[in-house]
């Protein structure tokens, strides 16, 4: 038998890891998104910060989850006018400021961030880009501590397009270099996230190129410092659970972002393209938090969405219901029964058991679990 007791008892159960469950978004999740030959905006969708909080706010009063919101800098928010904006307009929708993401990526009109940015951030061959870029990190960080926000979230993009742009010693040293100096101004009661990507942008090399020294950086970064999982950073082949047991045992794990996308490219809602991997994460998580590694109630799992069609809305809604699915799923399976198969060994058990959890019908109980929270049944139909 795979659940836990009688009807009751199963009901309870991930009624319970349902309400545990802290989904984040970021403002970028309900912004139209494109290809690079054209974006196909609409009249309806949210065009300023204040829309797209009005809008998150609305999706969380339907939801019941991502009241949480990641903010991004500069593109939400750049002044302490900006930031006295953005404040009550989170106050406003009932909305909770966690991270500020810090855009180093993309290049601006005027200063000095222009497009030598082509060449790197903290790796530039221009001294003036590296000081630049440390800059508008400690800038970030302090409209940041104007929202009353704690979290600070980093991705650094360098790398090189051909074997003779940079040297690696040197890429690597300078992104430690900058790390450092970041690092020395985190405040004790503030944190930060490491974004990683193995292969984007770069043609030849990125200057971090596993998830090991990812870790590493973080470390010698600050000592509140984590790893962002992004699932769309995956590399062909690699196994998500794997990568998330091996953060978790190294306590470097900081955040799961999920999402569903085929050749790092675009992120549609999670679940949509593999829902057994979505089933699978989730188990793992569970297993890992049983195990005493996480707390599925005190980590924070952000949801990724970029729309090119349909309502960015919509596709949000959708990754927030598939991914309570997923978990009502895993948390069907009993993991002390699974254990001992694993452990006769039984495979054929083993996977009857996770078999029989992932073609369950969740969807009454879910439905049950957001009536008891006076939730809408149908939250798209509400919009």
């Amino acid at each position: 038998m795979f659940l836990y007791g009688g009807i009751g008892d199963i009901v309870n159960t991930v009624k319970e890891q349902l309400t545990k469950l802290k989904l984040l978004v970021s403002t970028k999740s309900v912004s139209r998104v494109g290809t690079t030959h054209a974006i196909y905006k609409t009249d309806k969708d949210p065009v300023t910060i204040a829309d797209k909080l009005d809008l998150l706010g609305k999706i969380s009063s339907l939801s019941g989850k991502v009241s949480d919101v990641i903010l991004n800098f500069p593109s939400d928010l750049r002044t302490a006018d900006d930031a006295k904006a953005v404040s009550d307009s989170l106050k406003k929708n009932k909305l909770n400021p966690v991270t500020v993401m810090a855009d180093l990526y993309v290049p601006r009109k005027r200063g000095v961030l222009n497009h030598r940015l082509m060449y790197g951030t903290l790796t530039s061959p221009y001294p003036e880009i590296r000081v630049a870029t440390i800059n508008q990190v400690l800038s970030a960080m302090q409209v940041m501590r104007d929202i009353k926000c704690r979290q600070l979230g980093l991705w650094i993009p360098d790398g090189m397009d051909s074997p003779g742009e940079k040297n690696s010693v040197d890429m690597l040293e300078g992104i430690l270099k900058g790390l450092r100096q970041i690092g020395m101004k985190i405040r004790k009661s503030e944190t930060m996230l490491l974004e990683f990507h193995p292969y984007n942008p770069s043609f030849c090399a990125t200057a971090v190129p596993d998830w090991g020294t990812a870790s590493w950086l973080c470390r010698e970064t600050d000592q509140s410092c984590q790893t962002l999982l992004d699932t769309a950073a995956l590399l062909p082949g690699e196994s998500l659970e794997s990568v998330t047991i091996s953060l978790l045992h190294q306590k470097m794990l900081g955040r799961v972002r999920l999402s569903d996308n085929k050749l790092g490219m675009g992120a549609m809602p999670a679940g949509s393209l593999d829902a057994g991997a979505l089933f699978r994460f989730f188990l793992n998580l569970l297993m890992a938090e049983a195990a005493g590694l996480c707390s599925l109630e005190e980590m924070g799992i952000e949801l990724r969405v970029d729309s090119r069609v349909g309502s960015p809305a919509e596709n949000l809604l959708t990754a927030i219901e598939n991914t309570e699915h997923a978990l009502a799923r895993a948390s069907l399976v009993d993991l002390k029964e699974l254990k001992a198969a694993q452990s006769r060994p039984d495979i054929t058990a083993a996977n009857r058991i996770l078999r029989d959890a992932f073609v369950t019908d969740v969807r009454p109980v879910v439905a049950s679990w957001r009536k008891d929270n006076k939730l809408p049944e149908d939250p798209v139909s509400k919009l």
